[in-house]
């Protein structure tokens, strides 16, 4: 009797014990430092954010806001880690020399340096509390844009940076491209007659860098805006038909082509 006292006060004890281990493991990883927070910008993951097409559904990549006169690239700085607490001040700056390396050896081909004066960014984003992400734009001269000859494209690297906490080395500047030529639409299309009516022509639009269309078809008719219309005309004759590309733009830089079709 005595000898099954003693074993099970044993157990107890050992239970007892295995469960203030435990208690003072679990205390450990209670106190233990969260993992600590880290600054990023996501755009700069691919290498370089390049700009040589138009969206029209979706994410964008950037839009045009006529009445300033600028292209908005739209950017945004994050922070990693457990904890989201307390405001960090990111300080944002525009990287000439990363640019300058890269076309000079010839990494950016038919590349240059966007003028320091041709944009604009803000000195510094914060991110609040509680928040693990802000935006912040890019804003880009569009007259200057418009002016850059075809083939040129134009690049800048931006680089972000904080007192208070680390930053991402990888992911800390993001290189972007951009193509002018894309805010200049180019009209182009073609037509065929349809093979048992002759009087009806099947225009396929291959225009690019074009987000509106207007179609006259010479002979008096209203315009038509599908982007690959089919016409039927009512008599035989000779017409000049007009395809109108409206680009991201507006009727600033529209650019038509025309081409002469005889109706039998």
């Amino acid at each position: 009797m005595v000898s099954l006292f003693n074993t099970t006060r044993f157990l107890l004890i050992c239970l007892g014990s295995g469960l203030l281990l435990s208690s003072c493991k679990y205390e450990d990883i209670v106190k233990a430092d969260y993992p600590q927070q880290i600054l990023y910008m996501p755009a700069a993951k691919n290498g370089v954010f390049s700009i040589a097409s138009i969206v029209t559904s979706g994410a964008y990549r950037f839009t045009v806001n006529s009445a300033e006169k600028k292209v908005i690239i739209p950017l945004s700085v994050y922070r990693g880690g457990v904890s989201n607490d307390g405001d960090l001040t990111v300080n944002i700056t525009a990287n000439a020399d990363t640019v300058s390396k890269l076309i000079s050896s010839s990494a950016l081909v038919g590349t240059t340096l966007l003028p320091a004066d041709k944009s604009v960014l803000p000195g510094t984003v914060t991110i609040a509390g509680g928040s693990y992400v802000t935006p912040f734009d890019l804003k880009i001269d569009l007259d200057y844009l418009r002016s850059i000859p075809a083939g040129q494209k134009l690049a800048l690297a931006v680089t972000i940076a904080s007192s208070q906490v680390p930053v991402n080395p990888v992911l800390k500047t993001t290189l972007i491209t951009f193509d002018p030529a894309i805010l200049k639409p180019v009209p182009d299309f073609t037509s065929k007659a349809d093979a048992t009516t002759a009087r009806k022509i099947a225009f396929t639009n291959a225009s690019l860098n074009a987000v509106g269309y207007s179609w006259d078809f010479g002979d008096g008719s209203a315009a038509v805006t599908d982007a690959s219309p089919t016409y039927t005309y009512s008599k035989a004759g000779t017409f000049t038909v007009t395809l109108t590309a409206t680009g991201i733009t507006g009727s600033a830089d529209a650019a038509k082509k025309t081409v002469t079709l005889t109706i039998p």
